[in-house]
């Protein structure tokens, strides 16, 4: 994000504002808010995977973060809501439902690292009692509210990943875990929130998140439904730029051809055009999960049964390739064994398969190595960590800060208890001036306003309003993308397009024939090239 207020400067004023109300609040019900916001503040960006049952959520979740840590199938943390953080050793936490937290026992296999709380509950006492795992009086499984796990990950470090159970389930507990933590207070009366600030799934580190991935495969009315409630929060209105859009498993809209994602892709951007997704995420991109973690999934030898598959008989592996029967059958005509192929349909599903046969065949993978790169080209993840870096990593700072201020709104609103008596006005006053001064926040507001059409701009065609969405970092935070410039554009060309841009948006600013929207949201982006300009020069451009 460029420097608008100086590097840092957003953060350390936020940071600081918050440590005061925390001293101002010490001794209230506001005071636990309070410092579990600044710990969230100060921790990793938050994301949650979202989405319908059997989006694919966890086997993406596991292509982030680069191996197999969520499980895939219906485990228990496919059925809680379980946070996956950077940690010094591999550990698990149960964060238990009367406010307790409890570590225990964490099993990595090959396919997830499960958490034992069937041994809670074979060592729970009595009913409603607490202790610790294997012990009397153990916590039952159904006093868990969520999981944290943590593990020694460098893909972690920037990124908190939360998996969630999936909205629209046919059990209603489940769909309310997920909604309940990704829109907390949401449906509750105000006045219900300040006897909940201890509830730990209202708070602490596993409350809530500062951005979401949606899964979807096809656009259904409960996906714009939930996209919707997340957006209006107990918290306040959240710009679309705090969700990404992802149709899932997209390898399987065109299986086994090598252009699948591509065309994956034009179903997605028509999707990302519906004014209704629009106004919610800020785009939509697709992937296909069980491709992206082939190389962390298959070894060098299962990769290498494939290439053989590859160079059977076509009319063979033909017959075999259509229908998943087929593939595992056991007096199939192939060299490759049943057992095996159970495995590798299993880990790429048909869809899958029938691509890593059609790579090898044109000449696209030739080795173990060369199958596993070409399978992850394809699968979309490369565009959508591309996208995570530049929409969420590269402007955590903003979205965090966005999210302190609105909790601080709600403390000061009176929402969690009582006031501290004469410091109520001094705080707002200086929560007032950090936002006024903090042109990153304008921008993600302004931003919010042209997705859900709340700033009427009057006589822009639609390429000039995606243009202005783009130089406020609808695309990424960067310079080049926000001017629609290739990567390696030169300094010079990168500084002329902005005097360009930064000319017709002041002459925009000060067009008194144009509305008063379009004058502020041109104003806005004015600012926004002065700030892009200046920090090309102090990085010597």
């Amino acid at each position: 994000m460029t420097g608008f207020a100086g590097p840092g400067r957003l953060r350390d004023e936020v940071r600081a504002l918050l440590l005061d109300a925390l001293d101002a609040y010490r001794g209230t019900f506001a005071e636990a808010v309070l410092r579990d916001e600044l710990q969230r503040f100060d921790g990793p960006l938050r994301v949650a995977l979202a989405g319908r049952v059997k989006a694919g959520k966890s086997t993406l979740l596991n292509a982030l973060a680069g191996e197999q840590v969520a499980a895939t199938d219906a485990t228990e943390c496919t059925r809680l809501v379980t946070s996956y953080a950077a940690g010094t050793r591999e550990a698990a936490w149960a964060y238990l439902r009367d406010g307790s937290v409890v570590e225990t026992a964490l099993h990595r296999t090959a396919g997830s690292a499960h958490v034992d709380l069937d041994a809670f509950q074979r060592a729970a006492g009595p009913a409603g009692t607490a202790g610790t795992a294997g012990s009397p009086g153990a916590p039952q499984a159904s006093a868990v509210e969520a999981l944290r796990v943590e593990l020694p990950s460098a893909r972690l470090r920037d990124l908190t990943l939360i998996d969630t159970p999936g909205i629209a389930s046919l059990t209603t507990e489940l769909s309310l875990r997920t909604e309940s933590f990704l829109t907390p207070g949401a449906h509750r009366p105000a006045a219900a929130r300040a006897s909940r600030a201890a509830d730990p799934a209202e708070r602490g580190a596993l409350a809530g998140a500062d951005a979401v991935i949606y899964l979807l495969r096809h656009l259904h009315a409960a996906d714009v439904g939930f996209l919707a409630s997340f957006r209006r929060t107990g918290l306040g209105e959240a710009a679309p730029a705090h969700a990404i859009g992802v149709l899932s498993r997209a390898d399987e809209l065109a299986p086994g051809r090598t252009e699948s994602v591509d065309l994956a892709r034009r179903v997605a951007t028509a999707i990302g055009r519906d004014e209704r997704v629009r106004a919610l995420v800020q785009t939509v991109v697709p992937v296909a999960g069980l491709l992206a973690q082939a190389g962390s999934r298959l070894s060098d030898d299962e990769l290498g049964r494939l290439l053989a598959l590859a160079g059977e008989p076509a009319a063979d592996t033909d017959d075999l390739l259509l229908s998943a029967d087929r593939f595992v059958a056991a007096a199939a005509a192939t060299a490759v064994p049943a057992q095996l192929r159970e495995l590798l349909l299993d880990r790429l599903g048909l869809a899958g398969v029938r691509l890593a046969v059609a790579l090898a065949r044109l000449g696209h993978a030739h080795d173990p190595a060369g199958l596993a790169t070409g399978l992850a080209a394809r699968s979309g993840l490369p565009e959508l960590e591309a996208l995570l870096r530049g929409q969420f990593t590269d402007r955590a700072d903003v979205l965090k800060a966005q999210h302190a201020l609105r909790v601080l709104d709600d403390v000061l609103d009176g929402m969690f208890g009582e006031h501290p008596h004469g410091t109520v006005a001094t705080l707002r006053a200086r929560r007032e001036r950090v936002e006024a001064g903090a042109h990153e926040l304008a921008e993600l507001r302004l931003l919010g306003e042209l997705r859900t059409g709340t700033a009427e701009l009057r006589g822009l065609d639609e390429a000039r309003r995606d243009a202005m969405e783009r130089m406020l970092g609808a695309a990424g935070a960067g310079v080049r993308t926000r001017l629609g410039l290739p990567a390696g554009t030169p300094t010079g060309e990168v500084r002329a397009a902005l005097r360009t841009a930064l000319d017709s948006y002041r002459r925009l600013a000060e067009n008194r024939l144009a509305g008063r929207s379009t004058r502020r949201a041109a104003a806005v982006i004015r600012r926004s090239c002065e700030g892009l300009l200046r920090d090309l020069t102090m990085d010597g451009g």
